[in-house]
């Protein structure tokens, strides 16, 4: 309780709470639709969705510049690698998030503006904002792939994978020196979860792909799981971010 508690006094836990109940209930009223459940029941969902779709551009409304602010310290990080896709994730959303409040004036009428072509726009900078994201998971991936070989080489670790699978022992032996690396590195498998799920959304949003809204729904609800796991264990939060 005291951890539910802790997450709903940061805006950041709020606003991750109130995006797995929005993705959820994207999930809930395609399904519903699908098997031809009461219209009244799926146009509440749709509600529900579309007021937390508008309570959350509110709590981000003049984010962009923390954003943007914050890629002016990520340009001086040591790693060559890291700079450049967190500096370019950290602009590309705060570009995102400048259009995402376009969209936002529009929803409660204070300005009149073309609110497709400023969702275009925003989720082609999220877009770009998830892939470098991914970018960098990959490189830290490949990071503890080769800690993980050299401290193999050098005796420092015990855990060894395979080089290749032959029989039932080595496929066993396999899992479970992934789930042990994983277990050790859970900031990076979060992270990359989040990521991957998050890809798909502005993809199909864009056109690129087409998804259904409950497996878009189901994608941004997982996404928002993993989210909320890196707010309520620092262990499973990626650094720096």
């Amino acid at each position: 309780m005291d951890r539910l508690v802790q997450l709903n006094n940061q805006a950041g836990g709020r606003d991750k709470i109130a995006r797995l109940i929005q993705y959820a209930s994207r999930a809930l009223w395609d399904s519903m639709e699908a098997a031809n459940s009461s219209p009244a029941l799926v146009d509440n969902f749709k509600t529900i969705e579309y007021i937390l779709s508008t309570f959350r551009k509110l709590l981000r409304f003049g984010k962009c510049l923390d954003v943007f602010y914050g890629s002016l310290k990520t340009i001086h990080y040591p790693d060559l690698t890291i700079r450049v896709t967190l500096t370019l994730s950290k602009l590309s959303q705060s570009l995102f998030l400048f259009a995402d409040h376009f969209l936002w004036l529009a929803r409660t009428g204070l300005t009149s503006v073309n609110a497709k072509r400023w969702s275009s726009i925003a989720n082609k900078y999220w877009l770009f904002s998830i892939i470098m994201n991914l970018c960098r998971d990959f490189y830290e991936i490949l990071r503890v792939l080769d800690l993980h070989r050299s401290g193999s080489r050098g005796g420092i670790s015990q855990c060894r994978l395979p080089t290749s699978i032959n029989s039932t022992k080595d496929l066993k032996r396999l899992a479970l020196q992934s789930y042990v690396l994983v277990q050790g590195h859970k900031d990076i498998m979060v992270d990359t979860l989040k990521n991957v799920c998050d890809f798909f959304i502005p993809l199909t949003a864009l056109g690129y792909t087409s998804l259904t809204p409950r497996t878009i729904g189901l994608l941004g609800a997982i996404s928002s799981l993993a989210g909320l796991w890196a707010l309520l264990e620092p262990n499973a939060k990626l650094t720096p971010a």
